[in-house]
């Protein structure tokens, strides 16, 4: 029995892993990237050894993870840790029953405790032509970027609005990319509704104000900014070509490159599969899941709060799993982030494009399933999002429901007049990803 898995090395992992060292405890981290960092630090540690000069464009907030990286590799160096990357885990039971496969081969077998720090994901963003090459995530482009790659040549246009967004437009700037255009979609920036609670933002002051500077530097490179877009589209036959939309009137923008973002969700896959509780927050349009007696949830996998809060998350998971009381200055601090958020998700809400996809509009990728496919089965199965699945098989393709959920629970909603709330995510089960026999044969 291992007697503490933590999943993901992230912002979230990483602090777990160190306070239960700490504590005495000698936790078991895996993850499925080859380095730990998650998608905050993506490869800072391959960019600080390998590509300093890359360095100053991702700035100072992606380079301050550096002492948390750099304890927790020396944690691993010493055996206080023990690390496995490039690992996935497949399983995960309520009472902490896991199986993993990675370089180390494959294993199944029982947790003590468990902390989940398995992040955020980007939202899917259903438009017509979504699907093409030369369109991705705007958080997928950030960490090929950080990943040492690079951008498709041609322009960019940026389709979103948040905090994620603003930054990559000013890291493309500094990567010599810069951003031709940013599209908003109608209804994802509402700063100005938002000023009714600037006494959450205030409870953050100094991330408040990078938002500030993130939103002047944009206005100094004079980057087009088109608001309130509607029918938004990508064009283009073999790839992407440009983008329409109206906003007063029809326009269309050129661009080799179309970067996607209606804000990041849990990672909902492992916590589903382990059937943990799960309460919709229509704050943030998706669902949180709740810790049990065995397995602890830390980061953005409970709900999406940004880095600094994941560090402290991850504290206090492992100091509750250890018996030990939390810091009141975590406390105050963690108190401090929710509020902050408060804030960010009033003025930055996601629009959910589902809700209004077109009839050919792709909503599961893995499967090439289109709107009207669904609105046909509707009016035969009704709203019972696992009899959707079974007939057409939505969320049983590799990614397995991962990018499809969200949509299929506000496209159904929306056509049937009740919420995303009521229809709800098909049931997860283990494999939480898809696994080969040869991996089952050589569990041990």
């Amino acid at each position: 029995m291992i007697e503490l898995l933590i999943v993901g090395a992230g912002p979230a992992g990483m602090s777990a892993a160190l306070e239960a060292s700490s504590l005495g405890k000698t936790p078991v981290v895996i993850d499925n990237r080859p380095e730990p960092g998650g998608n905050i630090y993506s490869f800072l540690g391959s960019n600080r050894q390998h590509r300093s000069q890359r360095m100053k464009i991702f700035g100072p907030d992606y380079a301050k993870g550096a002492k948390l990286l750099d304890a927790f590799v020396e944690a691993v160096s010493a055996e206080k840790v023990i690390y496995h990357p490039n690992t996935r885990l497949w399983r995960l039971d309520q009472d902490g029953a896991f199986a993993y496969d990675g370089p180390m081969g494959s294993r199944a077998g029982q947790a003590k405790s468990v902390v989940l720090a398995t992040g955020a994901q980007e939202r899917p963003m259903p438009l017509p032509g979504w699907t093409l090459p030369g369109v991705m995530g705007v958080g997928a482009a950030q960490i090929l970027l950080k990943s040492g790659g690079e951008l498709p040549s041609g322009d960019i246009v940026v389709v979103g609005s948040g905090p994620l967004p603003l930054l990559l437009t000013v890291q493309l700037a500094k990567a010599g990319r810069p951003v031709k255009a940013v599209v908003e979609p109608d209804g994802a920036s509402a700063l100005l509704s938002a000023t009714s609670l600037a006494h959450h933002a205030v409870a953050a002051p100094k991330t408040a104000m990078k938002g500030i500077m993130l939103l002047a530097k944009r206005a100094l490179r004079r980057t087009p900014v088109w608001r309130k877009a509607t029918a938004i589209s990508v064009d283009g036959d073999e790839r992407a070509t440009g983008i329409k939309f109206r906003s007063g009137k029809e326009f269309r923008i050129d661009a080799e490159n179309v970067l996607l973002h209606d804000g990041i969700v849990p990672n909902l896959n492992p916590v589903r599969a382990a059937n943990l509780t799960t309460d919709y927050s229509e704050q943030q349009k998706t669902w949180h899941a709740q810790s049990n007696d065995v397995i602890r949830l830390a980061g953005d996998g409970a709900g999406i709060l940004g880095a600094d809060a994941a560090v402290l998350s991850g504290r206090l998971a492992a100091r509750e799993i250890c018996g030990t009381t939390a810091s009141s200055a975590d406390l105050s601090a963690m108190a401090k982030q929710r509020s902050f958020r408060k804030f960010i998700d009033r003025a930055y809400p996601p629009v959910c494009p589902a809700t209004n996809a077109a009839p050919d509009t792709v909503l599961c990728r893995c499967e090439m399933i289109r709107a009207h496919q669904v609105e046909q089965s509707i009016a035969t199965h009704g709203t019972d999002p696992n009899a959707i699945k079974r007939a057409l098989r939505v969320g049983m393709g590799p990614c397995q429901g991962r990018m499809c959920g969200h949509s299929l629970a506000d496209f159904v909603g929306s056509k049937t007049q009740t919420t995303s709330e009521a229809v709800g995510l098909p049931r997860a089960r283990n494999p939480i990803l898809p696994v080969s026999f040869q991996i089952l044969a050589e569990l041990d």
